[in-house]
Parts: C-alpha cells; structure tokens; sequence
C-alpha cells in the first residue's frame, strides 16, 4: 500500500516493537497482547503500523508460520499498511530472516518497500510518504541484525558497512528542512549520549547496544534530514533522548509474554510537514 496523507494533517505512525509472542497454541500472554494491539487499532485511526522488530520468541517457536499468522491475522483486520524488520530474537528458531521476510506475504496490507537492499540476510529499505501527490518524508528501515561477528568481543550486532553505504547511495534529496525517520531494533551506541538528555519516558534498564560504532550516526548528523530514530530490544527503556540534534527514541514494550516492568502499549508518531511529535498509548489494565 502507498503511504499518503494530505494537506495539513499529520502522518500518524503506530510503532509496536517486542512482541514476543510464542508457540501456538498462544498461551495466555500471548493472546492478551494480540487482544491489547487488537484494541488499540479499533480505537486509533493510524496511517502506518511500524513492527520494530522481535515479533517471536525464536527458540521456542518452531513453527514462526502458525506465530506470524495470528499476529498477521490481528493486524489483517484493518487496513492499514503494515511494515515490517527483525530483532535479535527473530530468526534464533528454524525460519532465517528471508524465509521470515517471505512470510510477510500473510500481511493482507503491506506498505510499499522502496530502494530495498539485503547484505548479511539483512533488509533495509525505505518507506516514502507523499502528501498531495508529492514526496514528503521517506522513513529509512535498517535491519540491525542479531548478534556480533566476534561473540568473544561483544553480544550484539552492529550496523554493517554496507547498509551505511546503501544510506548514502539512496536517490533522494537531503536537506536539514525535511523531516525524514528511522526505525531499527537494536539501539545504536549514541544512546548512551542522548540518555543523559532525556525528555520524556524513563530510563529503566542498561542500553543494550552493540560496543562497536559502525558510523550510522555520523552518517545521518552528516546528512541532516533524519530527525528522529526509533528502535526496540530494551524492554525497560522507553525515553525520548537527545544528541547532536538527532532525537533518539525507545517504542514501549508491546508484548505480555516477556521481561520488563513497563506497561505495556505503543508508541505514536505525529509528521507534519515541518517537525514530528510523539507520544506513548499504554494498554488498558484489567479490573
């Protein structure tokens, strides 16, 4: 699906990000989280829903098809357009991250991938959202992988060399005057920076990031039309920081079936034409 809006009316973004949904038959926190999003999305009117990444609980899922249909299957429901990357946790049970990638075809809306590149079974990609008929901000996905190449150094994956690359070499114009986005799962280093600038959330838990600093950053200050960036994994984390003038943003853990001490709910995200705004939906408590 082509992502629009028109006018002066914000492009409304749904971010859910660790689901952490497990094996079928679902037990009783996986179907409250399904119930949850399913009540978020009849009562928000959104433009776009952001899957930053650990949909699954790798290992203990074997069949990540039957999973992914009931999560697919919640989301099916409305038509709204559906974009998807991966977490750590993702691909640590049969499926690889393409055979993951080849199940997005159960999302009945799909939002419409551009300027897709793989490298290392991982997919970036754009999203460009046109307002009256017009490109007016591209969204930039990353895959931030799983884990690190050199396990004995670090745990976590960094940003390969190749998917800063393909961010360079995409045909779009960048000017400090757009307001461009980023998702990814696994938080860059520079969170640990814009933690000592918080301005709303809380700051829960360690920033789990990878040790190396791969450049991503650097190659979105440099830039200039990249905002604001959103990832996932911290499920404990939730704050909206600040460094060298690149908002750095946690979504809120979405899923029941998984650590934290967070409610549970979403982020929201506002774009205008000239700033964004962003906010986060906690799920209902039972009585």
């Amino acid at each position: 699906m082509k992502l629009t809006t028109t006018g002066d009316q914000p492009f409304r973004i749904c971010q859910l990000t660790d689901i952490h949904l497990g094996a079928t038959p679902l037990n009783a926190a996986s179907q409250q989280t399904l119930a949850a999003i399913d009540h978020l999305l009849a009562t928000q009117d959104f433009d776009l829903i952001m899957l930053t990444g650990d949909l699954l609980w790798g290992k203990e899922v074997q069949r990540p098809d039957q999973t992914l249909t009931a999560l697919y299957g919640t989301l099916n429901q409305y038509p709204v357009p559906v974009a998807v990357t991966y977490g750590n946790h993702d691909g640590e049970g049969p499926y690889t991250r393409a055979k993951l990638r080849e199940l997005e075809s159960l999302i009945r809306y799909p939002a419409d991938k551009h300027q897709a590149m793989v490298t290392n079974d991982r997919e970036s990609y754009t999203l460009e959202v046109t307002r009256d008929g017009q490109l007016a901000h591209v969204f930039y996905v990353w895959d931030s992988g799983a884990y690190s190449h050199w396990p004995s150094d670090e745990q976590y994956a960094a940003i390969e060399p190749e998917q800063i690359d393909w961010f360079y070499r995409l045909p779009y114009a960048r000017t400090v005057d757009q307001v461009d986005l980023g998702f990814i799962h696994i938080p860059l280093p520079e969170y640990q920076l814009a933690a000592a600038h918080v301005m709303t959330g809380g700051k829960n838990e360690e920033i789990c990031s990878p040790v190396t600093n791969s450049g991503l950053f650097y190659s979105l200050k440099r830039a200039g039309n990249v905002k604001a960036l959103f990832a996932g994994h911290d499920h404990d984390n939730n704050f909206t920081g600040t460094t060298g003038g690149i908002d750095l943003n946690y979504g809120n853990v979405t899923g029941y079936n998984t650590y934290g001490t967070l409610p549970r709910g979403a982020r929201t995200i506002s774009v205008w034409s000239d700033h964004y705004e962003t906010d986060v939906i906690l799920f209902p408590t039972e009585d």
